[in-house]
């Protein structure tokens, strides 16, 4: 055998074993789904808006052919067992109402309105103590009226579901239900209502289910207030 054709044989040899030793590469099996996180894009917190279209004051009663007023202060002595004042709800804003029966009242300005039977009426009162304790309460119905019973006692009344000319007291809470509208409220002097150092803030404001943000205060625009001052 020539020199050459060693050679041959020889670059042919390595080249066979080059070949045996490399791995083929491992391909992907087309049978397998490769599962893989995907990134969800977060929900953004819907954006509480107030739909709310029903405007509200305060309201005294000063008898029978009296009209009644709108009011957004009020003086009355601080008095142990005394009411300091008795106010009513009505759906509007004018100055000064029509002389007429309070279920009538009500209804005439509720139906200036269109759907708002889900709206529900509540309160809130706020004032300060000879010890500068800021007590600030919401009234949704009467056992929320418990906590502020030592300093003023809150009576709530529905004036609208009961029938003509029969009397009728203010709502307990195992009468309370989802049909009672709490029309009325009167404030009455009670064990510690000398101790109330400052004016007290009457807040009502119309609400529905999302009304009310994570801390639990009212975020609503249906509110007015009034601030009763010690005569």
């Amino acid at each position: 055998m020539g020199e050459n054709m060693k050679k041959i044989v020889l670059i042919m040899l390595i080249l066979s074993m080059l070949t045996g030793c490399t791995k083929n590469k491992e391909q992907p099996n087309d049978d397998v789904d490769e599962k893989r996180e995907v990134e969800q894009p977060k929900q953004e917190e819907e954006k509480y808006i107030d739909n709310n279209p029903i405007g509200l004051s305060f309201y005294m009663y000063y008898g029978q052919n009296i009209n009644r007023k709108r009011l957004e202060t009020y003086q009355a002595p601080f008095v142990i067992g005394q009411d300091l004042c008795s106010l009513e709800i009505y759906y509007t804003k004018d100055d000064v109402l029509d002389i007429n029966s309070q279920k009538n009242l009500w209804n005439q300005y509720y139906q200036n309105y269109n759907n708002i039977d889900n709206y529900k009426i509540g309160y809130k009162i706020s004032f300060t103590t000879i010890n500068n304790e800021n007590i600030s309460k919401y009234i949704l119905s009467p056992k929320d009226t418990d906590e502020v019973f030592n300093y003023i006692q809150l009576y709530l009344y529905d004036d609208i579901n009961v029938q003509d000319g029969a009397w009728y007291s203010h709502i307990t809470e195992e009468e309370y239900n989802d049909n009672t509208i709490l029309t009325s409220i009167k404030l009455t002097g009670s064990d510690y209502t000398n101790q109330i150092a400052s004016d007290i803030t009457l807040e009502v404001f119309t609400y529905d289910a999302d009304d009310f943000d994570e801390e639990g205060n009212y975020r609503g625009n249906s509110k007015t207030s009034i601030i009763i001052s010690k005569a």
